[in-house]
């Protein structure tokens, strides 16, 4: 089993835990006990500590083996298993050595939270509407119905030959994330620090929706092409399923193909043609590349997770930002090109992340704020 499957079945049973009435059995008195315990710092801060003498491999292969001396309750490996997690995820540095220093604990008190569902939709009117999970609202304007809940934002056109003219935006702020549906059906993914321009209803030769920043598209089927449009080129499909990152300031645009067929329309008219698992790659001077890739590692933000494959630490660090809102500074260029590989949930502690780094390379990072200070030992 692999370890990030192993860490997320047991953080969905532990909170299976929290939500457990007390007094149910024994066993469950213990669990209550050890959520307690991970719930008070001061603990959390000593289970650091004592993990600079922890071997983590060791351990991980001694609680999935096996147990010949004695059968342990399901719940006790459970409990087994959330000690494991404090602190823990796996990140391999491209030259790996032992680093010793404390952990300082400042990162317990660290006010820097992973990302939320959140966006600000602004329709062609004018009107700035906050969403969030909690949303509840319809709205009814020019023939359209739009549905705000816990699918996130839906649009429904009520009159077939209401215009196209019409166009909304869809802004997801930093530390944000947002799901949105077309008129046509088509289902939009849109990541932190992103922003989405569509039209309310589908009614013309085109269906045209801009980019700015990163979104996963699963288009609906139609004989109308459906085109996403970046600030260099676009991308035709009829029904497919990409990955989209086109951040401003980005030394690249990437465009990853899940399934389907898309096409890349460059701005000076050349049309190149993708298909399943393949990547097109255009930088600042317009020059492309397209290569076939692992398309987990393009999307697997859309499934709650951030995988790296020989990533540059600057890169990793920019994706950070984006979705723990914070700011990230250099006190040495060259830690920038330091490439890691690894998986971890987007939804640990900040601290996961920066333990990690520090663990498997001279990297150091400072915390002030929601600033983070990277150097080098």
């Amino acid at each position: 089993m692999k370890w990030n499957t192993f860490s997320d079945k047991s953080e969905q049973l532990f909170r299976q835990i929290l939500g457990k009435e007390r007094g149910s059995s024994h066993e469950d008195a213990r669990l209550e006990d050890l959520v307690r315990k991970l719930s008070d710092k001061r603990y959390l801060r000593k289970k650091i500590e004592d993990q600079e003498r922890f071997d983590y491999l060791k351990a991980y292969h001694k609680n999935i083996a096996p147990a010949k001396a004695m059968r342990r309750g399901p719940y006790l490996k459970i409990a087994a298993a959330i000690l494991l997690l404090v602190g823990s995820g796996i990140f391999l540095y491209t030259h790996q050595q032992d680093n010793n220093e404390e952990y300082y604990n400042e990162i317990f008190l660290s006010n820097i939270h992973p990302g939320k569902q959140q966006a600000l939709l602004i329709t062609h009117d004018g009107q700035r509407i906050e969403l969030n999970r909690n949303t509840r609202q319809t709205i009814r304007q020019n023939g359209t119905r739009m549905q705000i809940d816990t699918a996130g934002l839906q649009y429904h056109a009520n009159d077939s030959t209401a215009p196209d003219t019409f166009r909304d935006t869809l802004v997801i702020p930093r530390g944000g994330e947002f799901t949105l549906t077309l008129q046509d059906g088509t289902k939009v993914w849109l990541n932190s620090d992103s922003r989405l321009t569509y039209p309310t209803n589908f009614n013309g030769t085109t269906r045209e929706v801009s980019i700015s920043g990163e979104a996963y598209f699963s288009v609906a089927r139609s004989d109308i092409p459906f085109i996403v449009k970046t600030d260099r080129g676009d991308i035709a499909v009829l029904g497919t399923e990409f990955n989209v990152n086109n951040y401003p300031g980005n030394r690249e645009t990437v465009t990853t193909l899940v399934n389907g067929k898309i096409a890349y329309l460059s701005p000076d008219g050349e049309k190149l043609v993708l298909t399943p698992n393949q990547q097109i790659t255009i930088n600042q001077d317009g020059q492309k590349e397209i290569k076939n890739v692992d398309t987990r590692y393009a999307t697997s933000w859309k499934n709650g997770m951030f995988l790296f494959q020989e990533m540059r630490l600057e890169d990793i660090m920019n994706q950070l930002e984006r979705w723990y809102d914070v700011q990230v500074c250099y006190t040495e260029e060259k830690a920038k090109d330091l490439h890691f590989s690894g998986d971890l949930s987007r939804f640990k502690n900040i601290g996961t992340f920066i333990e990690m780094f520090e663990k498997s390379s001279d990297i150091k990072i400072e915390i002030q704020g929601r600033k983070l200070i990277v150097g080098i030992q």
